[in-house]
């Protein structure tokens, strides 16, 4: 005899499922909240100048319910993020050495605080690896970044005098953030997910296809050089490998149309580098970029092993920087290069640390795309953007940093080595599933 409790309740059932999509949409919703936070745009909107918003103690106190937020999140992966951390000690390493420069740093407070907000903002990246697959998570970029456009759209419609400069570079877009080239490149990073979301979930093409011109549409307003150059060839970049892994027949073609492509690029930088950058419309230093990377060797030589100490060499502006602040006439914000950014924090120690995981990053992407599913396309163009940004950008080992967050997310996956995503079609094309992959066919 079946007893009448044991019969689910129909009413019981629809409630459940309704409470348990509420709590997903809700957390879906945290994550986007978060990652728009560690983009700058909140902290944008809320601030004139966000460059100061670490020295404004309101600023700081603006970075609070991200970091609670992260903290949430953590404990409610806490197993998939310990697993992803252990598999990743390079990374962790990374960040526990910037943390422990603070016992040679300079400004020793500067580095504790600016080290735990670092080691909150690589906790975001595990977090968010950890909770959604590669199909999920790459989607989730797409839709961040194209939320990114359209409010910066917005804000450009509302407040132009906020969203377009008019001291230097008249007319180029920034939105909310400081200058134009930190605007473009986001907006890149936006092109390239949008294009890595197509190619992982054709069936949105009605999505994604939009998304990627209207990112490239607002790096062309940024009027930013490099983050055009980047978005062309990431694109570039995208068409190869998706001829290289649909038709195999052509790979050989490929591969020696790379290599040739290379040498004739190398050649032309070496004998015509002037006439090269003036195709992009610069001049060979860089808009004065390379002046400064000459003055900052000078600093690298008098603590060339151990740094000045994590985010503190720019801090006092009587300090280190203020000799090349005052040889260039202006007040230099950063290093523009993420090489020699991590050095001035953390000395020679540092940059092998990163660059053993730059380079052990780069490989299991390259990997990916003779073994890996729709997913090697985000982590080969990623990682791509990531490096070509940082000749120019301080972009490596950034707290409160988008791209960090996402260099985390991704990498960290790499090292776990996170089942490659097959669409169903694809699954059913090459004759047979694993359990990994039913589970995956089923999620769709």
């Amino acid at each position: 005899m079946v007893s009448a409790y044991s019969i689910p309740d129909p009413a019981v059932m629809q409630r459940d499922r309704f409470v348990w999509n509420a709590l997903q949409w809700l957390e879906h919703a945290a994550y986007f909240i978060i990652l728009l936070f560690f983009s700058g745009f909140i902290i944008g909107l809320l601030f004139s100048d966000p460059h100061a918003v670490t020295e404004n103690p309101l600023g700081r106190m603006s970075w609070y319910p991200a970091y609670a937020g992260v903290c949430a999140l953590l404990m409610l992966h806490f197993t998939r993020v310990l697993r992803l951390a252990v598999f990743s000690p390079l990374l962790v390493l990374c960040v526990l050495y910037c943390a422990l420069t603070f016992l040679w740093s300079i400004e020793p407070g500067i580095t504790l605080r600016r080290s735990i907000a670092l080691l909150a903002t690589t906790c975001a990246g595990l977090a968010f690896a950890a909770r959604y697959n590669w199909r999920e998570m790459i989607e989730h970029i797409a839709f961040l970044y194209m939320a990114l456009a359209m409010f910066t759209i917005l804000v450009v419609l509302i407040d132009p005098v906020k969203g377009i400069m008019a001291d230097i570079h008249v007319g180029a877009w920034r939105g909310v953030w400081e200058e134009k080239n930190t605007l473009g490149g986001i907006m890149t990073k936006g092109v390239l997910a949008s294009l890595c979301a197509l190619a992982i979930r054709p069936s949105r093409a009605w999505l994604w296809g939009p998304a990627a011109l209207l990112c490239f549409s607002v790096v062309l307003l940024s009027t930013s050089k490099t983050s055009l150059l980047i978005s062309l060839s990431g694109a570039g970049l995208f068409v190869v490998m998706w001829i290289f892994r649909r038709f195999t027949a052509l790979r050989v073609l490929l591969i020696y149309s790379l290599i040739a492509g290379l040498a004739l690029f190398v050649a032309a930088m070496t004998f015509f580098p002037d006439e090269m950058f003036a195709i992009i419309g610069r001049e060979r230093s860089l808009t004065g970029r390379t002046d400064i990377w000459t003055y900052l060797f000078l600093s690298i030589e008098e603590k060339y092993w151990l740094g000045y100490g994590y985010g503190s060499y720019w801090y006092d502006p009587l300090g280190p920087s203020y000799s090349i602040k005052e040889i260039l006439q202006w007040p230099v914000p950063s290093a523009h290069n993420g090489w020699l950014e991590i050095w001035l924090s953390g000395g020679v120690i540092i940059v092998g640390l990163f660059g053993l995981l730059l380079v052990s990053t780069f490989l299991l992407a390259l990997h990916r795309i003779l073994r890996g599913g729709g997913e090697a396309y985000w982590v080969v163009l990623f990682i791509y953007a990531y490096i070509g940004f940082s000749i120019s950008e301080s972009s490596f080992l950034q707290s409160n940093n988008l791209g960090w967050v996402l260099f985390v997310a991704t990498s960290a996956k790499l090292f776990a080595f996170e089942a490659p995503y097959w669409r169903p079609t694809q699954i059913l094309k090459r004759g047979g599933y694993t359990g990994h992959e039913i589970a995956q066919v089923r999620a769709v």
